[in-house]
């Protein structure tokens, strides 16, 4: 899959010009919070119960017991069965941890609808969503690496700190080249707690993105996808001798372009999204592919209604 050329007439029709975040973004927020209560009827992802075993309401599992062990949890049914002594473990309540890993590469500069305008919006909607349920959220760029230090990373807790959030989506700058691999490999090796690990990007990496993908639910993260592509990517109308930009790179190249092209073009296109949808659902991965010319709360819905998020 090559990457993602631009052209001058798309650069200059886009939005990016227009603030990322308008006047009436957060009603759309309050909105969405009232939508996404109706449709996961209060269960949100912050009362989710962790894997951790200990002491609360919930049982979980057993392991024998052993001496200085507490005998109030002995269960007696078992020992009363099998004449052997096991404790019993209870699931412990906590915060999820919610990662949001934001695509910053240049190919996001790219598109009409902007495609990184529209991307930060998804990531300010789902880190909305998550603070709303008191969730821990983490937003972390990655481009050709992953950012690390604390002034290049967010992470936030409580709706209060909303505007904090959205002051720092606002600042991310779209540039470099994507290395996905590294990026997730880098993340999923850290000694973050588990939890929600939402990718947001258009998913072009010279070396494919599979690999990196799967070593996230390797490392017992539960990986979110969400593949955002702009009407110009999926569906050119470009015909002619023209030259075009690779948006990582910054090299021209000068081809020439005709219908028969375009269509191989098209059914490449297809294939590589459709192949990492197939992926994603084979690996039980959540997956959404969205296009920019849908309004972002939309596709928040979607991805609310079709499971995987906050539930």
């Amino acid at each position: 899959m090559a990457d993602t050329a631009r052209t001058k007439n798309a650069r200059e029709s886009d939005d990016r010009n227009e603030p990322v975040f308008g006047d009436h973004f957060m009603e759309t927020l309050e909105y969405l919070h009232i939508i996404a209560r109706k449709i996961l009827s209060g269960q949100m992802k912050a009362e989710r119960r962790s894997r951790q075993k200990g002491i609360s309401v919930e049982f979980a599992d057993h392991r024998p017991y052993s001496p200085g062990d507490d005998f109030r949890f002995i269960d007696w049914s078992v020992f009363f069965r099998t004449e052997h002594l096991f404790l019993k473990l209870f699931e412990e309540q906590e915060d999820l941890h919610i990662y949001i890993l934001l695509d910053c590469s240049g190919s996001m500069d790219f598109g009409a609808p902007y495609k990184f305008h529209y991307a930060r919006r998804l990531a300010a909607a789902i880190g909305y969503l998550g603070l709303a349920s008191l969730d821990r959220v983490h937003i972390i760029p990655f481009g050709e690496q992953l950012a690390r230090s604390a002034s290049d990373t967010l992470r936030v807790r409580s709706r209060g700190k909303v505007f904090r959030m959205l002051d720092f989506l606002s600042e991310r700058k779209p540039e470099g080249e994507t290395n996905l691999n590294t990026s997730l490999k880098s993340f999923a090796a850290s000694k973050h707690k588990r939890g929600l690990a939402i990718v947001i990007s258009d998913l072009y990496d010279k070396d494919g993105v599979v690999g990196a993908l799967n070593i996230l639910r390797i490392q017992k993260f539960e990986p979110y996808v969400v593949h955002v592509v702009s009407p110009q990517e999926g569906h050119p109308e470009l015909l002619g001798d023209l030259r075009i930009l690779d948006s990582e790179s910054e090299r021209f190249r000068d081809v020439t372009l005709t219908e028969a092209m375009l269509r191989k073009y098209r059914e490449t296109f297809d294939e590589y999204c459709d192949g990492i949808a197939r992926f994603c659902r084979s690996k039980e991965i959540g997956y959404v592919r969205c296009s920019t010319d849908v309004p972002f709360q939309d596709t928040i819905i979607h991805m609310l209604r079709r499971g995987k998020l906050f539930q």
